[in-house]
């Protein structure tokens, strides 16, 4: 059995991994990469992926939160996205 932490830290890798890619200018060479890896049967599963892109924004929105001032970053966080999402631009 795979150690929950471990887990959790790999998927955050992988979560890592696709938003590094995803940065770059070829997004298209990204997206190939990011449904390559999703098909890996040697990927945990693609829930475990998931929670690792959420655990990177939940630590990003932490460290801004922090870099802010804010004492309890859940509460700043949780204002930061209500006042943000309405302001996003549609998918591409």
């Amino acid at each position: 059995m795979t150690d929950p932490s471990e887990a959790k830290k790999d998927s955050t890798r992988i979560a890592v991994e696709f938003l590094m890619l995803w940065m770059e200018a070829d997004r298209l060479a990204a997206a190939t990469h990011i449904t390559d890896v999703l098909q890996d049967r040697e990927l945990p599963e693609v829930m475990h992926v998931v929670a690792g892109l959420l655990n990177l924004n939940m630590f990003l929105a932490f460290e801004l939160a922090k870099a802010s001032g804010a004492e309890d970053y859940v509460a700043w966080t949780g204002e930061y996205l209500r006042a943000l999402s309405p302001r996003l631009p549609d998918a591409d």
